[in-house]
């Protein structure tokens, strides 16, 4: 896999650029502490790519089977022993021979079911699809390769790392997190739907990348056309078990192409069938449903996503466009919940406008109104949100919406959100005829200082990405009282080993306090 001179360097991270003749000292010293173990399996859950990088090629050449975690709490759900402590050792390993056919890694996917499903992979199957991704894309050679995606997911695995790796393209190892922390002039951008689409919302594109590849889920062509205006936008389409399967790098068309050696077809329900090189079974089928045109494909909907309610069905995808063509509507995203269809719903700005001046209700009604136009069924819980909740993965955070539509509670309005390296600023309103303002005061609605705490930990969670315990709080102080409807900002602070928070308008601070982790 070293295809490159000693001196020529690969790797940047931290500032220091690092020289294939120093990766190979360093891979060589971990393979020697790797094969000094006697457990066969290594287990990889590492945020810092460049020791990812390492520990893999350690790996590698020690002989190990590798088992790639992107999620550590689900730990417990794995059965066997693995290695998971690295060191370097003194001695350097020899150079060996690897058969990639005989090399094996491991990924993880939950799924629908948030249980881990093995999907088990030779070293040969993503050398295949490093080949077909340089013969099809031809990236110029003085490229730099930047990342926001984990290397321990199977796109991050071989887009910003395995590929330009083994075509002698230099990556900068240091994770980007935010668009600001991009400071290379000519680079491929290996991210997600997610992040690509906050950085067009908030028109953050310091540098321009000169391509951008995402993965994880459908792009949407606003953002894409964005990047367009100085990118090659490059949507790769595929899962953790097939890899890639097909790519577009237009935004004004609909239907994926195919890539080299990847053969498709429809099975009797319509849905992807795959064949390639890029997995060890002889077969795939995805729940995609999808029409096949001249070997090009285009994504109709997902099997799991036609809603069965009352003997009746629908399909979730169509209700979203349903609803997305009223005036109010950005953007939404109906599922099923406890026998009824539910919908997260992103307001355009004459839709919020509505919102704040004539409560939830009433605009429910309208929304219901408009739906009923054109569907029998429409959704009957709603929640109005500043963005659909994505995972760090760039799909739709299906257990946070769950988890969002099952609370007591009714959600704070969210006007807007900002996040920086440390801190996120949210600018929010407490609506009216919110549940908690029940009761507390009938005469004089005041928000309740209990509420406030939850919902500064809930939005610290997320944002931030972590636990944090709801018993070890600290320096609360309430100064001032919140009234329905009243425009406030959230401030969140991320520490290493605590979160501050504010709720503040202008000069004005309402409650203050530090959650411990």
């Amino acid at each position: 896999m070293f295809k490159f001179g000693d001196e020529k360097v690969i790797i940047k991270h931290k500032g220091k650029d690092y020289t294939g003749k120093e990766i190979k000292t360093l891979v060589l010293k971990r393979a020697n502490f790797f094969a000094k173990k006697s457990c066969k399996n290594l287990l990889l859950y590492e945020d810092d790519n460049f020791e990812f990088i390492i520990n893999f090629l350690g790996g590698i050449y020690a002989g190990k089977e590798i088992f790639l975690l992107t999620d550590y709490n689900k730990l417990n759900l794995l059965s066997g022993n693995f290695i998971t402590q690295y060191e370097d050792a003194d001695e350097l390993s020899p150079i060996i021979k690897i058969d990639p056919n005989n090399v094996f890694i491991n990924l993880f996917t939950s799924g629908s079911t948030s249980t881990p499903k093995r999907v088990r992979k030779s070293l040969q199957n993503i050398i295949y699809e490093a080949e077909d991704i340089n013969n099809t894309f031809h990236i110029e050679k003085d490229t730099i390769f930047l990342s926001t995606t984990k290397l321990s997911h199977m796109y991050g695995l071989t887009y910003a790392f395995f590929y330009p790796f083994i075509y002698g393209y230099v990556i900068d190892a240091d994770a980007i997190k935010f668009p600001e922390q991009i400071t290379e002039k000519k680079f491929a951008f290996i991210s997600t739907p997610s992040f690509l689409d906050r950085m067009a919302k908030y028109d953050i594109n310091p540098i321009p990348p000169k391509y951008v590849f995402s993965a994880g889920d459908k792009l949407n062509k606003k953002t894409c056309k964005y990047f367009e205006q100085h990118s090659k936008v490059i949507e790769i389409y595929g899962t953790t078990e097939t890899s890639a399967v097909g790519y577009k790098i237009d935004s004004q068309q609909d239907c994926f192409a195919v890539l080299p050696n990847v053969k498709i077809k429809k099975d009797l329900e319509n849905q992807l069938c795959v064949k390639s090189r890029y997995f060890l079974e002889d077969e795939i089928i995805l729940n995609d449903i999808v029409e096949i045109v001249d070997n090009k494909f285009q994504i109709i909907c997902r099997s799991d996503r036609v809603l069965k309610i009352q003997e009746k069905r629908i399909s979730a995808v169509e209700l979203e466009s349903i609803l997305n063509q009223s005036e109010y509507i950005e953007e939404s995203y109906c599922f099923k919940f406890k026998e009824k269809i539910a919908t997260v719903v992103i307001l355009n700005k004459q839709g919020k406008e509505f919102l704040l001046n004539n409560g939830h209700a009433e605009l429910v009604k309208i929304l219901k109104k408009h739906t009923n136009q054109y569907s029998e069924l429409f959704p009957q819980k709603w929640r109005f949100l500043n963005e659909i909740p994505k995972t760090q993965t760039g799909k739709v955070d299906k257990e946070l919406i769950q988890k969002i539509f099952g609370l007591n509670l009714s959600m704070p309005f969210v006007l807007n959100m900002k996040t920086t390296s440390n801190v996120t600023e949210i600018k929010l309103t407490f609506l009216q005829h919110s549940n908690f303002f029940k009761g507390h005061f009938p005469n004089l609605p005041i928000l309740a200082g209990v509420v406030q705490l939850y919902f500064a930990h809930f939005f610290a969670e997320n944002c931030f990405k972590n636990k944090i315990s709801q018993n070890k709080i600290k320096k609360v102080k309430f100064s001032k009282i919140i009234k329905p409807n009243e425009i406030v900002n959230l401030t969140l602070t991320n520490n290493p080993l605590s979160v501050d928070y504010r709720y503040t308008d202008g000069e004005n601070i309402f409650s203050s306090g530090t959650f411990i982790k």
